[in-house]
């Protein structure tokens, strides 16, 4: 492993432990959910569902109700409950509790339609710490989930690596925006399936450029489909990656005319059989307990959600234009859907959202990210333009699939539960399976400087990444310490 990057892993590391110990329990998007899936996972070795049984473990209820976490959260006005006494009571309550207290949750919480995959492989951290308290196990859970961060900026690296060759600046600008995002490392320090999806797409989109650039391989192949089909059993926003996946595949394939060993019928048949290990059998499994296999998109009572067959093209359309563009007059207004939303959403809640979305940073700090956002977009376009003749069109269209897929899942999903009277769905860290791509638009636009001015661009931007990261931890602990 290049030293640049072992570095760079390390202070991702250690800045990812600083987020999962900084952040009170159950202060971060639906934790308390996924927690109580991973505990009833972890003692009872079942999935949860059941809705003959409590939503969360008497366990778990002692411990939110005595941290106000439920009362704290999304509420900027309130603090957690930082009593020393306090502590010492709940101890003793805590202490006191039978075995049962731990597994008697399992109800229908909101994560409990989730594949399992995540919460499988947090199930030996939550075990390790069965001899402690609830918050043990949790920051345990946590601090296994920041290794998952490591994968994130060690793909980027790799990809970058594919893109703009092994340049090693550039690759370690890369993978240092990845891996330092100020949402990417706060979610992948949480009990949150994203820290996986994130990896596993930043994975994917990797392996899918280095079959491109590289040529069809038996043991890429077989990879690119089983993360695939890993983050499809982690999170059903995943099915975007399928279309792009089938991209290289298809490509790959035509492009191996003189056939070779073994043969590309043999490499698509075990890519294809590599995917349906963790996605169909997730299926299948998931058929066999009467469990759906995707999360169902509530509606509100009396409120019909649009199927795939019966909608209106133009509420359609209206919506998009409402989401990127300000509204026309003639236009229907969506309820609940906030003015400028892929300001208001994608880009201030895909930068920085902190807790359940309520810690912002403050505002001209969203507008300098916005500029340096679009700098190194537009420096990515400029570079693809001085180097079109060298580009791979098939590298365009897997990518460009990838993106797409996934806006498209997105917004058909926040369409649905618009017309359905349930409200927005969309928020911006939806969106960061990307953030390799994103990185890697960094890195190109560094790409452009002249080589003795391209050393100050990286040192600038890792520079940027840790100050953000700095500040970032700032904000969150004057929220909920000060």
């Amino acid at each position: 492993m290049p030293g640049p990057l072992r570095a760079l892993l390390a202070a991702v590391f250690v800045t990812g432990v600083a987020w999962a110990l900084l952040v009170p329990p159950f202060q971060a998007p639906d934790e308390n959910s996924h927690f109580g899936y991973l505990q009833h996972l972890g003692e009872r070795f079942e999935l949860p569902g059941d809705e003959q049984r409590k939503l969360f473990s008497t366990e778990q209820e002692l411990a939110r109700d005595r941290s106000r976490s439920d009362q704290v959260a999304g509420i900027l006005e309130r603090r957690p409950q930082w009593s020393q006494a306090a502590e010492e009571r709940w101890r003793d309550e805590q202490a006191a509790l039978p075995d049962a207290a731990r597994g008697d949750g399992g109800g229908a919480n909101p994560a409990a339609t989730n594949p399992p995959l995540y919460y499988l492989y947090e199930a030996p951290a939550y075990l390790a710490g069965s001899g402690g308290t609830i918050v043990d196990r949790l920051r345990l859970a946590r601090l296994w989930s920041v290794l998952m961060l490591l994968v994130t900026a060690a793909a980027t690296w790799l990809l970058v690596g594919e893109l703009l060759g092994p340049v090693r600046p550039l690759q370690l600008a890369g993978a240092a925006v990845a891996g330092l995002q100020p949402m990417v490392t706060f979610m992948s320090s949480t009990v949150n399936p994203d820290g996986l999806l994130f990896a596993l797409w930043s994975l994917a989109i990797w392996l899918g450029v280095r079959i491109l650039k590289r040529g069809l391989a038996l043991p890429d192949a077989v990879a690119l489909f089983a993360v695939v089909g890993l983050a499809v059993a982690t999170k059903a926003s995943s099915y975007a990656l399928v279309p792009a996946a089938l991209v290289v595949l298809g490509v790959a394939v035509a492009r191996r005319r003189g056939g070779g060993h073994p043969r590309p019928a043999v490499i698509a048949a075990a890519a294809v059989l590599a995917f349906a290990a963790p996605a169909l059998g997730w299926v299948v499994t998931a058929g066999a307990l009467d469990r759906p296999a995707v999360n169902e998109v509530a509606t509100a009572p009396g409120r019909e959600s649009p199927s795939l067959t019966s909608f209106n093209v133009r509420e359609l359309g209206s919506y998009l234009w409402q989401f990127y563009l300000p509204r026309l007059p003639f236009q229907r207004s969506f309820g609940g859907l906030p003015d400028y939303p892929v300001w208001t959403i994608w880009h201030k809640t895909g930068w920085a959202a902190f807790g359940w979305l309520e810690v912002r940073f403050p505002p001209w700090v969203y507008a300098l990210l916005a500029m340096a956002t679009l700098a190194a977009l537009g420096g990515a376009a400029l570079l693809v333009l001085r180097r079109r003749r060298a580009v791979d069109p098939a590298v365009v269209a897997f990518l460009a699939t990838a993106v797409l897929a996934l806006l498209a899942g997105l917004h058909w999903t926040e369409f649905r539960t618009l017309v359905g009277g349930t409200g927005p769905f969309n928020q911006g860290r939806y969106l960061l399976p990307l953030v390799s791509l994103m990185a890697a638009a960094v890195s190109a636009a560094l790409a452009l400087l002249a080589p003795r001015l391209r050393a100050f661009g990286v040192a600038t931007v890792l520079g940027g990444m840790f100050a953000l990261q700095a500040f970032s931890l700032a904000v969150v602990a004057v929220r909920f310490y000060a």
